[in-house]
């Protein structure tokens, strides 16, 4: 299998990763009722790719990319996909969030977000909500950009 070509593949997605050398993948998923887009326990092993092949997990590790799940340009979109994970109303909400953090309290964990876009050149990159970086936030996660644009097509003489 190969990877879409650069003009086909989602310019914008945004990851939520959860890692430690406690992490029990089942747990995390079952607490947010969504399989991940990868996994692994401490000492497992795992395929990290076509081209890298097999590897044993440094730490455990459980991440959810947005990418093949909203099929959206605005960023907007994929935070509002992770945020509803976290909770889908008032009461569970609550619940999902207190069982995640005692999780990641009891056995060390750490959580990060990572939102990429990738856009034309001199198009401005997107903005992260503010309501959505305090719901990240509050997990807690730490928040990562990775934005960029295409180079200026170069003046021919």
């Amino acid at each position: 299998m190969t990877r879409p070509n650069k003009a086909t593949r989602q310019n914008t997605f945004a990851t939520l990763r959860l890692s430690g050398d406690r992490l029990d993948p089942d747990r995390i998923s079952a607490i947010l009722r969504v399989p991940p887009t990868k996994a692994w326990r401490k000492g497992e092993r795992y395929i990290a790719g076509q081209r890298t092949g097999t590897l044993v997990g440094r730490t455990g590790t459980w991440f959810l990319a947005t990418d093949d799940l909203v099929k959206s340009p605005d960023l907007g979109q994929h935070l509002d996909f992770l945020t509803n994970l976290l909770s889908q109303g008032p009461q569970d909400q609550s619940d999902r969030l207190v069982e995640l953090r005692e999780v990641m309290v009891r056995d060390d964990l750490k959580a990060d977000v990572s939102c990429f876009w990738h856009g034309k050149a001199g198009e401005q990159p997107p903005a992260i909500p503010p309501e959505k970086t305090k719901k990240l936030r509050s997990l807690p996660a730490e928040i990562e950009a990775d934005f960029d644009t295409d180079e200026p097509a170069s003046q021919a003489p």
